[in-house]
């Protein structure tokens, strides 16, 4: 077969070779996800899929629909590339200024949702030292990381598949969908927030219950807020964390997480970490000719794509313009 094994930014170069972008989920029947097209400095982006077409295409996996993707996953995947953001964003705007303009010192903390969605990294909006971290939400992702699939359940996903079961294969006893979730989109912007965040210890360890871990954070933040003087304001796309703040009295902000995706429009940047993220939650999509595996047997770092070319041509393109870059970053040439 003709494969490369590529970083996260080496996508660029793929990109750079093709005119018009389609990406299909190849386990669905004629399931394109989205088309970009090169427009100034960005892509125009159609998106394809509803909420109704992906719950018609998992029906067809009976008892393993959780492990194939979901208009949710979708949705998570644009939120964490940055193509689209909160509903109510604007509104967040007014009251960060609201909150920066006090006296006391504020933190803003992520709740274990908006890591997911890679808010912070993503929006840029909040600075590195205003950023605080409770070791709950890295203890919830960790708790999610070793999941694998055996043997037996692949088997059964390929017999429920229609459509190429065979990229299967390379998911044996590598992650399941939600151990890749944290360990490629959560956990790796919880490394990349801890750079710069402060961090503080859970006033309780964390356990299998969300419940029990959501009132573990709040009630953390609400020491940290009489031990310090300092205001901790929790962000959460979570109804039920919001109404937890509400009864402990902790500043909070609520995202609305937009049900009909409106997204027409990308920067070459968050196009190349959605074909990232939606690889890496839906473990293999296709681009063009080009099947990505986000998960693939023998992949070594969470940054690893594997790029399975269906065209010659492009490979032989790719295969030497791949080259010359490895060989230039070689050089450690810095600006």
């Amino acid at each position: 077969m003709k494969e490369e094994i590529a970083s996260v930014d080496e996508l660029q170069i793929l990109l750079n070779l093709v005119d018009d972008v389609s990406v299909m989920y190849p386990l669905y029947s004629r399931f394109q996800l989205f088309e970009a097209r090169p427009e100034g400095e960005g892509y125009r982006l159609s998106i394809k899929q509803g909420e109704v077409d992906f719950e018609r295409q998992r029906s067809h996996f009976d008892h393993l629909a959780e492990e194939v993707p979901s208009y949710s996953d979708f949705v998570e995947c644009l939120l964490a590339s940055g193509v689209i953001t909160y509903e109510n964003m604007e509104r967040f705007r007014d009251m960060l200024s609201s909150y920066r303009s006090l006296r006391k010192r504020v933190y803003f903390c992520p709740d274990t949702n908006v890591i997911y969605h890679r808010f912070l990294t993503a929006s840029s909006l909040v600075k590195h030292g205003e950023v605080m971290l409770v070791e709950t939400t890295r203890e919830e992702i960790e708790s999610s990381l070793n999941f694998k699939y055996t043997q037996p359940t692949i088997s059964e996903l390929k017999r429920l598949a229609k459509y190429q079961p065979f990229l299967l294969d390379e998911f044996i006893n590598r992650r399941m969908k939600k151990s890749r979730l944290a360990a490629y989109i959560a956990m790796k912007e919880y490394r990349e927030l801890r750079k710069h965040a402060i961090e503080i210890e859970g006033v309780e360890q964390s356990t299998d219950d969300r419940e029990a871990n959501d009132f573990t954070i709040v009630r953390t933040l609400r020491r940290f807020e009489k031990e310090r003087a300092a205001m901790p304001v929790l962000l959460t796309a979570d109804r039920q964390m919001a109404d937890i703040c509400e009864a402990e009295s902790i500043e909070y902000f609520h995202f609305t997480i937009p049900h009909a995706v409106d997204a027409n429009f990308c920067s070459g940047r968050s196009l190349v970490d959605l074909i990232y993220s939606l690889a890496s939650v839906f473990g293999v999509i296709r681009l063009n000719s080009v099947v990505i595996f986000g998960e693939f047997r023998g992949k070594k770092s969470h940054d690893e794509l594997k790029l399975r070319f269906l065209d010659d041509q492009l490979y032989q393109d790719f295969s030497r313009h791949f080259r010359i870059c490895r060989r230039l970053m070689g050089l450690g040439i810095e600006n």
